[in-house]
């Protein structure tokens, strides 16, 4: 875990519209529940008719848990993650996530570029019509 990946990670979960703050402390130590939390937000933004249970009481739900966000970005989207340092839900984990979260935010971004750039030349167009126009 580097300094810049998790930086990154935070940056692009803000961009995504991630509801909650995620700060770089939030991974010094081990916090499962929220890189669960993050990977079930990331699972249904990806495919929001995935069928993931978010039960992560025990250890084996936990485990089963992992395996089936793995399982699901492995077969749909080709994204191989490493089970473990999910698992383990500290710096090591953001690596994972920040493999998922760049997926998304260059096909979010991407995908409404073109819109965004034609709205910025609609604006642009109309502040030089009320501009020269007086």
């Amino acid at each position: 875990m580097s300094y810049r990946e998790l930086r990154n990670f935070c940056e692009i979960m803000r961009a995504l519209g991630y509801s909650r703050l995620i700060s770089m402390e939030n991974f010094r130590k081990p916090n499962f529940e929220l890189v669960a939390e993050i990977l079930f937000w990331l699972a249904t933004r990806y495919d929001p008719h995935a069928d993931i249970s978010d039960n992560i009481e025990d250890e084996a739900n936990r485990v089963e848990f992992i395996k089936s966000i793995a399982s699901l970005f492995a077969s749909k989207a080709r994204i191989k993650l490493n089970t473990k340092k999910l698992y383990q839900a500290d710096g090591y984990a953001v690596q994972e996530l920040l493999k998922i979260a760049t997926i998304l935010y260059k096909a979010y971004f991407s995908k409404g570029m073109d819109e965004d750039e034609s709205f910025l030349i609609f604006l642009l167009k109309l502040y030089m019509f009320f501009y020269y126009s007086h």
